[in-house]
């Protein structure tokens, strides 16, 4: 799992407003890739056809018709970002809920749909919460995630069959009775 480090990533990642809350931790989330080109579609942001066509960074195609499920080499990769702020506590405090967040996620990354971009940001709370709780959240949280993002996938896929149904030209082929040919 890497890391999420630029601030450019951490602002495209909060800025979806996808979250997924617990006790401890608030989890915000990103696709990448062709399900993120068109979830934006739905949501109705301003997309210049050049990102539809190519996907956000350029260089990846977007998944048109019936290729939304398959996954691109470089949506395979996840990404972790860690928000710890001041009110959870001192340096060394912060760190100790870092290092935890880093050990519980990469035993659980395998939970998340290819292609995510996650920051796990820590509440208040989670400097006295124990190791075992935390993990039991990150746990939930991750399986979460991927269940709402299989949802969307699976409407979205839907709603891309529909439409590729409705650009296909119909059929008009008829079988002869007599000499089985198409006529």
């Amino acid at each position: 799992m890497d890391r999420l480090k630029s601030h450019r990533d951490f602002v495209a990642v909060l800025k979806k407003r996808r979250k997924v809350c617990s006790r401890d931790i608030v989890a915000h989330y990103n696709m990448r890739g062709g399900i993120a080109v068109l979830n934006a579609l739905n949501e109705g942001e301003k997309t210049s056809l050049n990102q539809i066509a190519t996907g956000r960074d350029g260089n990846t195609p977007a998944a048109f018709c019936g290729t939304l499920n398959q996954p691109q080499q470089n949506e395979a990769d996840l990404r972790l970002g860690l928000a710890v702020s001041k009110s959870v506590g001192k340096a060394v405090i912060r760190n100790k809920v870092k290092r935890r967040f880093r050990v519980i996620a990469k035993q659980h990354q395998s939970l998340l749909p290819n292609g995510c971009d996650v920051v796990l940001r820590a509440k208040s709370t989670a400097a006295s919460a124990s190791f075992e709780s935390l993990n039991e959240q990150v746990k939930k949280i991750f399986e979460k995630i991927t269940k709402i993002v299989q949802n969307q996938s699976q409407q979205i896929a839907q709603e891309e069959h529909q439409e590729c149904q409705l650009n296909q030209p119909s059929e008009s082929l008829k079988i002869g009775e007599n000499n089985n040919k198409l006529v």
